[in-house]
């Protein structure tokens, strides 16, 4: 009976010791962000890590959950955040991870009332602003990425979004219109041979405009095509995303999307 009442014991045990383990585990949220619970934490001499494995490459902003007694300072892959912005409670700093794959997150201290990190992905270049009566210019590399493959390539050959396998991603931007009014949408994409043929949509400025993927020989390979025309009723921020209706072969590549005034 003893015997049998210490294997039980040991099997309860077991199972706690995997169901704790199995709750700390970093959650993948389908917009891309990572939330790494305080139960996954490390400590080791003093100092307090956490490890996860990106999904793609790109631009983070790291942030904490809980009331921290002082502001921590984080490291993540051995890089400190990229400067030029202000830090404010809650907020670690903009971080880039370099590739897909292990990363390792280090807090300063022991981190005391920190109950978790999240990683949100964030643009890499600037905000989009307006001058009045101008074109507005949405690059690549101002959108952020809701997703968990989509990212933008800096490769001075590509300079777009690619990676677009999973029809669940989307580029996100924000911009700020000047000139109230109406504007032509024009999108610059490229397609893989034999892989055009995706629906797709844009929505803005609460105007959704549908369309085809044009095959264009690669996915390198520009055009421009014109999907329509918008109207903003009045000067302020606006949001635009491309989001995938029915995937074909292949998605697309996007390098830039461009809004021009209609006179």
């Amino acid at each position: 009976m003893k015997s049998v009442m210490r294997l039980f014991i040991g099997v309860v045990v077991a199972l706690s010791l995997n169901l704790s383990l199995a709750e700390a585990q970093p959650t993948f949220e389908e917009n891309g962000e990572v939330k790494i619970p305080r139960a996954d934490f490390k400590t080791e001499e003093g100092k307090v890590s956490a490890s996860f494995r990106a999904t793609r490459w790109g631009m983070y902003n790291l942030m904490y959950e809980g009331a921290a007694d002082s502001q921590p300072k984080a490291t993540l892959n051995g890089q400190g955040p990229i400067e030029g912005l202000p830090l404010v409670p809650g907020h670690l700093g903009r971080f880039y991870i370099k590739k897909a794959g292990s990363c390792v997150i280090q807090l300063n201290g022991t981190a005391t009332g920190v109950s978790a990190l999240r990683l949100v992905p964030a643009r890499e270049g600037s905000s989009v602003v307006q001058e009045e009566g101008q074109a507005i210019e949405l690059d690549a590399r101002n959108c952020r990425i809701s997703g968990v493959m989509l990212r933008y390539e800096p490769n001075p050959k590509k300079l777009c979004i690619g990676f677009w396998g999973n029809p669940n991603d989307y580029p996100v931007w924000n911009y700020t219109v000047a000139t109230a009014g109406k504007y032509e949408v024009v999108l610059t994409q490229g397609c893989g041979r034999g892989a055009g043929g995706s629906r797709a949509v844009l929505e803005t400025a609460g105007t959704s405009l549908e369309f085809t993927v044009k095959d264009t020989g690669g996915y390198q390979n520009w055009i421009d095509v014109s999907l329509g025309e918008v109207h903003i009723a009045k000067p302020g921020v606006q949001k635009m995303t491309v989001k995938v209706l029915k995937k074909a072969r292949g998605i697309m590549d996007i390098r830039r999307i461009v809004l021009k005034p209609v006179k």
